[in-house]
């Protein structure tokens, strides 16, 4: 597998060049190599499917994304990370590995007690993985306003979260930490994000075979084709149909993001959740922000797309643009290059994760509704059974 310059600094991330159209991910001089001494950690809700099934889908998203705030909060820089759903992979430096995973079992604890649902958390160090017919490649895809999230390929990801899977007992990280915690920065104030063309859907499509670059570079130039060239307008976050939850439902959620209520930090949070259902909801001008360029922001900061040895995808879309991307996915499976699973709703979910309002200082995770990546992934998972015997 051919691949750019190593780099073993702490900075590795940090010094990778970024590129700003998505479609450029299938490009083999935007990735690099991760340094054999960083780590590989996974998250995941366990027994997510049957709480999505039982119509917590909310809660498991939230805590899913939480992973990655918990993360940022220590670490204080960018990482390279990708949201799925119901959980997160993420890759971090050996001297931040062990804060990662003590700030990581503090959510596990903070889900347990207050939503109800185990996190599990792994790690396995880069240099494991690397030699076994695999690499963990990073890229770096520039959103509008300066945001940037990491694209993954090479098979790595995939054998890390094999590997941790397979041996729970060597990968696991199973640490009590029942210290204080808050979600800072995470909320899920908007109500789910109603379709504007008919439906929205959770795409999953992960390559059979080398080269895969031709095979995911083929499918995004039908999306493309089937969105008439403007494949931006498949992006599910639409403020003419969004809208802000009460102020009793969001006290409601967000009471759960801190293991205290008597704290500053939730102080301050109820304070910012008033002030803000003030401006969304009722319309009150904010002193200290352009709250119309905030909102209209967040459609750029979205992370609807993305890349981690598989295209994840949540778009909005038509009936016929919802059969024809199906019938060209099931030709491919049939002629042995893909595995795809798909789910529909009639909506999305955003969960946002704020340092700032300023653009580059918000990025807004995107699901789709009841289950989304989660239910669409049994599909995958069930062809792939199916392909293996």
């Amino acid at each position: 597998m051919t691949t750019n310059n190593t780099s073993n600094s702490a900075a590795f991330y940090l010094d990778l060049p970024a590129f700003r159209e998505f479609r450029e991910i299938i490009e083999t001089r935007h990735f690099r190599q991760a340094p054999e001494d960083w780590f590989v950690v996974i998250t995941d809700v366990k027994g997510s499917t049957k709480a999505i099934e039982a119509g917590r889908y909310k809660d498991v998203n939230t805590i899913g994304a939480a992973s990655i705030s918990v993360a940022q909060k220590f670490m204080k820089q960018d990482f390279p990370f990708v949201f799925g759903g119901d959980g997160v992979t993420l890759l971090t430096p050996p001297d931040q590995i062990e804060g990662v995973c003590a700030a990581l079992m503090r959510l596990a604890s903070l889900s347990r007690i207050q939503f109800g649902l185990e996190l599990r958390v792994g790690r396995i160090r880069i240099g494991d993985v690397a030699g076994r017919d695999c690499a963990i490649e990073v890229a770096k895809h520039e959103l509008p306003g300066g945001k940037t999230l990491a694209v993954f390929r090479g098979g790595g990801l995939t054998e890390a979260e094999r590997l941790i899977k397979g041996d729970p007992g060597k990968y696991s990280v199973n640490a009590e930490h029942h210290d204080y915690l808050e979600l800072a920065g995470l909320s899920c104030r908007w109500n789910a994000i109603p379709n504007q063309r008919g439906r929205i859907v959770s795409l999953l499509v992960q390559a059979r075979r080398e080269p895969a670059a031709p095979i995911y570079g083929a499918f995004l130039s039908e999306l493309n084709r089937l969105f008439d060239g403007e494949l931006e307008k498949a992006n599910p976050v639409d403020l003419t149909g969004m809208t802000y939850k009460p102020l009793k439902a969001i006290l409601a959620d967000e009471r759960r993001y801190h293991s205290s209520r008597f704290s500053l930090g939730y102080l301050k949070r109820v304070i910012e959740i008033f002030v803000t259902v003030a401006i969304f909801k009722h319309g009150f001008p904010a002193l200290f922000f352009n709250q119309r360029r905030y909102a209209e922001s967040m459609r750029i900061h979205a992370d609807h797309r993305k890349f981690d040895d598989m295209l994840r995808m949540v778009i909005d879309c038509s009936a016929p643009q919802r059969e024809a991307i199906e019938a060209y996915l099931e030709a491919a499976h049939e002629r042995g290059e893909a595995f795809y699973g798909l789910h529909d709703s009639e909506t999305a979910l955003m969960t946002c994760y704020v340092e700032g309002v300023n653009d580059g200082q918000h990025i807004h995770f995107i699901d789709g509704g009841d289950g989304g990546y989660a239910m669409a992934a049994k599909q995958l998972k069930a062809q792939i059974k199916a392909a293996a015997g």
